[in-house]
């Protein structure tokens, strides 16, 4: 079994100032690339403990892509979007957290362990996951919502996840039109 996490909320002023221009340079390239990629205008998703840019790929583009983040930008397959909803957004968000930590960094270490990770699994293959994900601490350990979350049945439910969905900003029943509650102003 997986562990949930309950995010702390993100701090604003200096620090977030400070995090901001940490993790500018791999954001840019998450926007550069959601635009590559035909992705209409970005919807903002998240809560007190991350926010992101939304990125919905273009109908039968890159199926096999499925769902990324790119600093606190996210792409995202509709039919994947669909079909996991909340926790997928959870999931990515909590990579965007990460990002937070590692900024320019994230993405070569992201790159590497998801390599390493497909390595181990030719040898040693994990039921249900990806070759991908199973090795990875990044999609698995050093994360609020583990990839388990999604790739295991049934969605985690309860006072936990529902605090750790409502930290994310996703405490609400999502459509896919509209993936978050609307933020207090």
């Amino acid at each position: 079994m997986y562990s949930l996490t309950i995010p702390t909320a993100r701090r604003g002023g200096a620090i977030g100032a400070l995090r901001r221009a940490w993790t500018a340079p791999t954001n840019l390239i998450g926007h550069a690339m959601a635009r590559m990629l035909g992705c209409a205008r970005p919807q903002r998703i998240g809560g007190e403990a991350a926010r992101a840019s939304l990125y919905c790929l273009p109908a039968g583009r890159l199926t096999a892509w499925r769902a990324v983040a790119i600093g606190h930008v996210i792409i995202v397959e509709p039919a994947l979007l669909a079909r996991h909803g909340r926790w997928l957004l959870a999931h990515e968000l909590s990579h965007a957290r990460q990002h937070d930590w590692l900024g320019p960094i994230y993405l070569p270490a992201h790159v590497v362990l998801l390599a390493l990770s497909g390595m181990i699994s030719l040898v040693r293959p994990v039921a249900a996951f990806s070759p991908w994900h199973a090795y990875n601490p990044l999609e698995r350990i050093l994360i609020c919502v583990p990839i388990d979350a999604l790739a295991v049945s049934p969605s985690p439910e309860g006072a936990l996840p529902d605090d750790v969905l409502q930290a994310f900003g996703l405490g609400m029943v999502l459509s896919t039109a509209v993936p978050m509650k609307p933020r207090p102003r």
